[in-house]
């Protein structure tokens, strides 16, 4: 018996990236410049839409929005040596927030390793703890399968980034290698939609049943599973209050009587509290992690039973013991709970009691935040204008479509503690964890947003001082995403530091890139300047001049 041929394709490196990525489901590669290889103006992948970003912080994070709000996997790229060290730690935005972004890198030619060739450095090891593959490639007929593989990692299981790295004197080498291919499996995430067992299904579902004071905690997995109809349905099934993490913020509908905030250490103390007061708790598609349970107080380790539903088995049970784990995509496992549910229960178990007695504590908590020495700073008229009150306002001005990004630190905590959202779906997006970030990261979401969306970004002005220049990029390529406009929380300082920053006119640096600005220096200015600002047709800013004693406590005002 002879083995077919196998069918064969000859290309160059360059074009078999190309057409591997195109195979699968690749629509947009964000870069900066480099010699010889992918930045280079000779590699001009056809059907790709390529984004070049001011510096290779400001690629990854527009890959990690776009990656996102789509659900599909997406491509930065940089040179060798210190530019591929600053995607590397870069990449710790989409590994923290579950994004699948391919980082492809360069590398010294390899006629010229060891060298001390310009640029050099051993790219590598720097990779391994923000990815979820790390591969040097240096077969040329092999490419194309790397490119391949490494998409199919990020978007299974709990989604993640990936590296490739390729030498800058490969990318125009001509090779015969095996035929390009994708698999229509892997175009986004979730590919495939994993199941647990079902005798741990019908305890889960006994469980939550018989107790007195379930909470179910929500994760970003929600939105990445889009499982936003069965945890409602659960919730008003049993009567069980629902809280979010702040990934999951927007995953179930904020003016439901059974959603009782976001938890954490940016988050809301009451919520945090009635957390600590369950009996069960169900969290579904979340790490737990210490940040998300302020402290691991919330609850407190061994005095709730916990279910723990995650499709990443490094998740259940990291930092508490669980009762019932629930390995599986938390759509499909939710599904069957629910199925579980309806088969063995005549009747839901009353909690109509405990739902009121929940509503009156967040209703004590809804009149006083905000406030201090009786002053409501959610609708304060003081100059300057207090950061409650430009939330307040974003509340105000948001519709179900629109989406909120936001910068971590006091950007963060403000909104998770004051926004209300005013509709289901992925329309809050945080940074995870790296100041400066949100910026490129809105950018990103805004070429991924569909059409009748708009971006509108919340920072401080030591959050925008990290990406500037890609002002430009914005105003470069407005024709080609959704509406955008950034809000500054303008203080003059970084957080809760004392540093005092100079005098700075933000809608000024706006202008002069193209774009439109506005100072904003009285809270009854923001609302016309925010449809001012859209009407503008350009990527815009409203610098508002804010209370610089104004501080998001963390674990809540």
């Amino acid at each position: 018996m002879t083995l077919e041929k196998v069918n064969t394709v000859k290309l160059s490196i360059g074009e078999a990236i190309e057409k591997s990525l195109l195979a699968n489901g690749v629509e947009y590669f964000f870069y900066t410049m480099g010699s010889g290889n992918a930045g280079s103006a000779r590699w001009n992948p056809n059907g790709i839409k390529q984004i070049f970003a001011r510096n290779e912080k400001s690629a990854t994070n527009m890959a990690d929005g776009y990656a996102r709000i789509t659900n599909k996997p997406t491509v930065c790229y940089a040179q060798h040596g210190a530019a591929a060290m600053m995607i590397a730690s870069m990449m710790y935005e989409p590994m923290a927030s579950h994004s699948p972004v391919i980082a492809i890198t360069g590398a010294t030619p390899t006629f010229a390793k060891d060298q001390w060739q310009y640029q050099e450095c051993y790219e590598m090891p720097s990779f391994e703890s923000t990815c979820k593959f790390n591969q040097d490639v240096t077969n040329p007929k092999r490419v194309a399968e790397y490119v391949r593989t490494a998409i199919q990692i990020a978007v299974s299981g709990c989604p993640g980034p990936c590296h490739l790295q390729i030498s800058q004197d490969m990318w125009n080498v001509v090779s015969e290698m095996p035929e390009i291919y994708g698999d229509k499996n892997f175009l986004s995430f979730p590919p495939l939609r994993i199941r647990p067992e079902q005798g741990k299904v019908v305890e889960a579902a006994s469980l939550l049943a018989d107790a007195e004071r379930p909470v179910i905690v929500c994760g970003s997995g929600v939105h990445l599973s889009r499982a936003y109809e069965e945890v409602k349905e659960l919730a008003e099934l049993l009567s069980i209050p629902v809280a979010t993490v702040y990934g999951g913020k927007g995953c179930f509908p904020e003016d439901h009587p059974l959603y009782i905030g976001t938890e954490g250490l940016y988050g809301r103390p009451v919520t945090n509290a009635i957390i600590r007061e369950a009996d069960v708790v169900f969290f579904v598609a979340t790490r737990a992690g210490r940040h998300h349970t302020d402290n691991l107080t919330a609850p407190i380790p061994c005095t709730s039973k916990i279910i723990h539903l995650d499709i990443d088995p490094m998740a259940i049970g990291r930092n508490y013991k669980v009762e019932v784990p629930l390995l599986g995509d938390a759509k499909v496992t939710l599904r069957d709970l629910l199925s579980a549910l309806k088969t063995m229960m005549a009747q839901p178990k009353p909690r109509g009691q405990r739902i009121i007695e929940i509503a009156k504590k967040i209703n004590v908590y809804e009149n006083s935040i905000g406030t201090r020495e009786g002053t409501d700073k959610l609708n304060s008229d003081a100059v300057p204008i207090m950061p409650q009150r430009v939330i307040n306002e974003i509340s105000k001005f948001i519709t179900p479509r629109d989406i909120v990004v936001c910068d971590t630190g006091n950007a963060m905590s403000f909104s998770v503690l004051f926004l209300k959202l005013k509709g289901v779906g992925r329309t809050f997006i945080p940074v995870a964890g790296t100041l400066g970030s949100s910026f490129a990261l809105a950018i990103g979401v805004s070429f991924g947003a569909a059409r009748d969306q708009r971006i509108i970004h919340f920072t401080g002005d030591g959050g925008i001082g990290y990406n500037l220049a890609d002002i430009e990029t914005s105003v470069r390529h407005k024709d080609q995403h959704v509406p955008m406009v950034t809000i500054i929380n303008h203080n003059s300082v970084v957080g809760n530091w004392k540093t005092q920053f100079a005098p700075t006119n933000y809608a000024k640096i706006w202008e002069s890139f193209g774009g439109y600005g506005i100072v904003i220096e009285r809270p009854g200015e923001i609302r016309d300047a925010l449809n001012n600002a859209f009407d503008s047709d350009k990527p815009a800013v409203l610098d508002v001049i804010a209370e610089p004693t104004a501080k998001s406590r963390m674990g809540g005002l």
